[in-house]
């Protein structure tokens, strides 16, 4: 078969990308408004710069999940709003700095044609998975404020182990398409979609660990104040 004919997405893909991509930077602005422009009060103060970016992968629906647990309620939390916000808690940060490694890393690795064992893609994982580390390993010592100096390693070995388990949703989603030849180019729209769904894949593969590094909320009637920041990732 024709290698152009196998790389051919269906012709429906072009459009529903583009209102993806849309509609995620759309939801990305909102939210960056709302919180800088307009200083919503948060749940987790932290969480801040995360939202925006998480939109560029989760499009709208990180508008509905930053308006039900993202904002400050005039009533408070709930034990219900706690489980939810734990959950956030451990995704959204290492999603969110591996979409912000992607973004830089891509076009870097692939620009300056950098490759391991003649391939590009073990080249962008190694890049991404480095970059990525140091992000989250930074937002964390960041979140976890009164984290004294020998806690730093735990938090390095957290968000390391927390984005290889993410990767192993996107690299794996990444080899799939490599293998098949459904990969778009870097410049096509449909790879922004296909890197997006990576995303979404990650945070799947991701969940069992960041649910263990992560502190789980306290009971119902004891609830931490709603603007309280991110513990430490492990315990």
């Amino acid at each position: 078969m024709d290698m152009d004919m196998m790389s051919m997405m269906p012709a429906w893909w072009t459009p529903a990308a583009w209102m993806y991509l849309v509609t995620s930077l759309i939801s990305a602005g909102l939210l960056a408004y709302g919180i800088y422009g307009r200083r919503h009060p948060q749940q987790v103060r932290a969480l801040k710069p995360v939202w925006p970016v998480s939109a560029l992968f989760l499009g709208p629906l990180a508008l509905v999940l930053y308006a039900r647990w993202g904002r400050v309620r005039a009533q408070g939390g709930s034990s219900q709003r706690n489980r939810v916000t734990w959950l956030l808690l451990a995704l959204l940060p290492g999603a969110a700095a591996s979409t912000v490694a992607h973004l830089i890393g891509v076009p870097v690795v692939f620009g300056a044609g950098w490759t391991i064992a003649g391939e590009t893609l073990w080249a962008v994982a190694l890049f991404i998975l480095v970059l990525a580390t140091l992000m989250l390993f930074m937002f964390e010592v960041a979140a976890a404020s009164g984290e004294r100096a020998h806690g730093l390693v735990k938090l390095f070995l957290g968000a390391f182990f927390t984005v290889l388990a993410f990767d192993v949703g996107m690299v794996g989603w990444m080899l799939y398409l490599h293998g098949n030849s459904l990969m778009q180019p870097i410049t096509d729209v449909v790879f922004t979609a296909q890197m997006q769904i990576g995303m979404l894949l990650g945070m799947v593969t991701a969940l069992p660990l960041a649910l263990w590094l992560t502190p789980q909320p306290v009971a119902a009637g004891s609830e931490p104040q709603p603007t309280a920041d991110r513990p430490a990732p492990l315990p």
